[in-house]
C-alpha cells in the first residue's frame, strides 16, 4: 500500500521526524508551559527549515507546484504529529485515559487534501466525546498554543 506522500522525494530533507522527536525528548525545563516553548521553538526552527527547503526545490523545478503543495502538507504532517506525540507523552501525560478522555486529530481543508499552499494556515480539528474534560481542554489548548508560537 503506497503512502499519501510517497510521491515526494527525499523526504528527510523537508523534514526528519525521528531527528525532531529526539531533539524534544532531550528538552527539559521546570514546568509544563517552559517545555511547552521550548517545544515549539524547535518546531518553528524545523517548520522554517523545511519551507526553506521546499522552496529551494520549487525554485530549482517551478513546473512541481503540485509537488511543492503537498510537500508542505508533508511538513505540516510531520510537525503536528511530533507536537501530538510530545503533548501527551511529555506534558499532559494520561497512561490509563477514561473513555470521555479519548480524542483524535484529523487535517481538514486542503491541508487535509494534502494540498497545502505556502504559508497557509493549517486547518485541523480535535474529535471528542460529547463532553470534554479538563484533561483533554489542556491538550488542546496547549497544541493551539504551541501552532501559534511556531507562526
Amino acid at each position: 500500500m503506497s503512502g499519501r506522500f510517497d510521491s515526494i522525494h527525499h523526504r528527510r530533507a523537508i523534514v526528519d521526524r525521528r531527528a525532531l522527536a529526539d531533539d524534544l525528548a532531550a528538552l527539559d525545563a521546570p514546568d509544563t508551559m517552559r517545555l511547552r516553548q521550548a517545544a515549539a521553538l524547535r518546531l518553528k526552527q524545523a517548520l522554517e527549515e523545511g519551507r526553506a527547503e521546499i522552496a529551494r526545490r520549487l525554485i530549482d523545478h517551478p513546473a512541481k507546484g503540485h509537488e511543492s503543495a503537498a510537500s508542505g502538507a508533508f511538513l505540516m504532517d510531520q510537525l503536528l504529529r511530533t507536537l501530538w506525540d510530545f503533548t501527551l507523552a511529555r506534558l499532559y501525560p494520561n497512561s490509563n485515559p477514561t473513555a470521555s478522555e479519548r480524542m483524535t486529530l484529523i487535517a481538514v481543508g486542503g491541508y487535509g487534501r494534502g494540498e497545502m499552499a505556502p504559508h497557509s494556515d493549517v486547518d485541523i480539528g480535535f474529535i471528542t466525546p460529547w463532553k470534554q474534560t479538563g484533561w483533554s481542554e489542556q491538550v488542546i489548548e496547549s497544541m493551539l498554543y504551541s501552532l501559534w508560537d511556531m507562526g
